[in-house]
């Protein structure tokens, strides 16, 4: 049967190893759903927010990210608590890491470019004038990222005519035969994970350094109030991808650089399931990076507080007096 378990062909550093992956899944997954509602909600239904096409990149994120973290991340803790697939068909492994391939590196990439763009929104804002300019520079990239996704992995998946092996599933993930190809994989490797992560990296520094410099030449306190806003949100946010992603990709981009595969190697697979804390955590981060939802959970947490009005001693003995009437009259 398929969906036998798996703990027989692990060691005992991987169970505890996918024991505390479950611990800390199951931690982050319940505030990290909670905050992307909360985000969306504020991003979406409220007037202020909506009218700023600026989050316009950010909301397509937060959605994309809250749908992989409900789904996705959910199916990892399952595996890492239960050490077995719930998978049971051939194609519902195929279809499932299709999506979990797809979604996670439209991610990637759609960070890639939301560090890159805030270059053109902070520096570079004359250029998105006119309408065209506005649907062609800022509205229409993201789009093409998701095309992109779809056609690539649909071809890698579903395209190709190699055998994928369904026999043992011993990881939460799905390799697909098509990565078989060094060719393919190596573009993979490159395409999608170490271009996008030097991006994210390169442009936070630079975002980073250009404001500064912007600070310190124009001395104009309202344009860099403005400008602080968006670099924190920014810097704080690439901080998780940074952190998380950089490390395994490191690792791989120096192997084909010809390091050794066997230095790193073991780190590198553990990372790479460390590495989906980045997507829980995105969305608590980004209401700590934003003035206006920060202060906005601040106000809704504070109205909570002034609802539980605790009740006073006098109150309490004048209820105790009634009662004892009462009981009296009876």
């Amino acid at each position: 049967m398929l969906v036998a378990k798996d703990l027989a062909v692990f060691d005992d550093d991987t169970q505890r190893f996918y024991s505390f992956q479950f611990c800390i899944l199951l931690f982050l997954i319940v505030p990290s759903i909670l905050a992307s509602l909360f985000a969306l909600y504020s991003l979406i239904l409220d007037q202020n927010f909506r009218r700023e096409f600026r989050s316009y990149t950010l909301i397509l994120l937060l959605l994309i990210n809250l749908f992989y973290n409900s789904i996705h991340i959910s199916y990892f803790i399952y595996y890492f608590h239960a050490f077995r697939t719930f998978l049971i068909a051939p194609m519902s492994r195929l279809v499932w890491g299709y999506f979990d391939w797809q979604i996670y590196v439209l991610q990637i990439l759609l960070y890639a470019w939301f560090t890159t763009e805030r270059h053109i929104l902070i520096f570079h804002d004359r250029l998105l004038t006119t309408r065209r300019r506005r649907l062609v520079i800022h509205y229409l990239p993201p789009y093409f990222v998701i095309v992109y996704c779809f056609v690539y992995y649909t071809f890698v998946f579903f395209v190709s005519s190699c055998i994928n092996n369904f026999s043992r599933l011993i990881r939460p993930g799905f390799f697909p035969c098509a990565f078989r190809n060094a060719t393919l994989f190596l573009y993979d490797l490159i395409a999608h994970g170490v271009m996008p992560t030097f991006t994210i990296i390169l442009s936070s520094i630079a975002l980073f350094i250009r404001v500064l410099y912007q600070k310190h030449r124009v001395q104009q306190p309202v344009q860099w109030r403005r400008y602080r806003k968006l670099t924190v949100q920014i810097l704080v946010i690439s901080f998780l991808f940074l952190v998380l992603l950089f490390p395994p990709m490191l690792i791989q981009f120096l192997h084909i650089c010809g390091m050794s595969t066997s230095v790193g190697s073991e780190f590198s697979l553990r990372m790479i399931f460390v590495s989906y804390y980045t997507f829980l955590l995105f969305l608590i981060f980004t209401i700590s990076s934003l003035p206006e939802l920060r202060a906005k959970l601040n106000k809704i947490l504070l109205c909570l507080q002034c609802t539980v009005q605790p009740i006073s001693n006098t109150h309490i003995v004048y209820m105790s007096i009634n009662r004892v009437r009462i009981v009296r009259e009876r």
